[in-house]
């Protein structure tokens, strides 16, 4: 899949470099600055979702060469050299950045990854902790059973004494630990907010994505603050 394309060559009437990407035509340079051995529509470039920059020749008796070599097809990187035509017109970066960037999202993956992780390791802790809780109900209700139960002697009266002790005991416990969990569980998920949207923004350009999915950024082109094409 291709996230963008552009067409480069000469402008015939006045000389310059001319620029097709997204249906607008962009002149660059000075009148004349561009040789006649530049076609109209000399090469195309081409950007796939993988960050890949494809340049290939549009005629196949268009001159093109990358870092000295001639060819017809070849994927390039930022800093390689380009020349076209037989008198090898320079095509610079500094143009090509003006049409076109690109920001890597994939180590954004891991980043989403372990903040699901961490979010849902919160959730569980909050789950169990209801659940140990709910023994003190288990230990007060069995303790009014046998306040019911017809049982004769002390053993039955000693062993609800000590069901009450115990339930006592225990919610004492989980009420201190709930009063500390009111304060520190949010507390958590509060930092944790705060670390993935630091860390969950554009490569390029450092803008924050806040709560958007991995999933989410797959299905977005390029970056909706800088423009920058996400390689995917």
């Amino acid at each position: 899949m291709n996230l963008f394309e552009m067409t480069i060559g000469r402008d015939a009437e006045g000389g310059k470099l001319c620029v097709v990407a997204g249906g607008k035509k962009v002149l660059v340079g000075e009148a004349d600055s561009v040789p006649r051995s530049v076609g109209r529509e000399h090469v195309l470039l081409t950007v796939t979702d993988r960050g890949q920059v494809i340049l290939q020749n549009a005629n196949i008796e268009n001159d093109l060469y990358v870092n000295k070599y001639p060819v017809e097809r070849k994927r390039i990187a930022h800093g390689d050299q380009i020349e076209l035509g037989a008198d090898r017109f320079q095509l610079s970066w500094e143009v090509l950045d003006k049409f076109f960037t690109l920001a890597d999202i994939r180590p954004l993956e891991q980043v989403w990854k372990d903040y699901q992780s961490k979010r849902l390791s919160l959730q569980i802790k909050e789950r169990r902790f209801g659940v140990l809780r709910s023994a003190t109900g288990i230990l007060t209700t069995a303790a009014m059973i046998l306040g019911f139960m017809e049982l004769g002697g002390g053993a039955a009266n000693s062993l609800r004494l000590v069901l009450y002790g115990v339930s006592f005991a225990v919610t004492l416990v989980f009420f201190i630990i709930a009063w500390q969990s009111a304060s520190r569980i949010p507390l958590h998920q509060q930092q944790l907010e705060e670390e993935i949207r630091q860390q969950y923004s554009c490569p390029y350009c450092g803008a924050l994505f806040n709560l958007q999915s991995y999933e989410q950024l797959r299905q977005m082109k390029k970056c909706p603050h800088c423009g920058a094409f996400f390689i995917k």
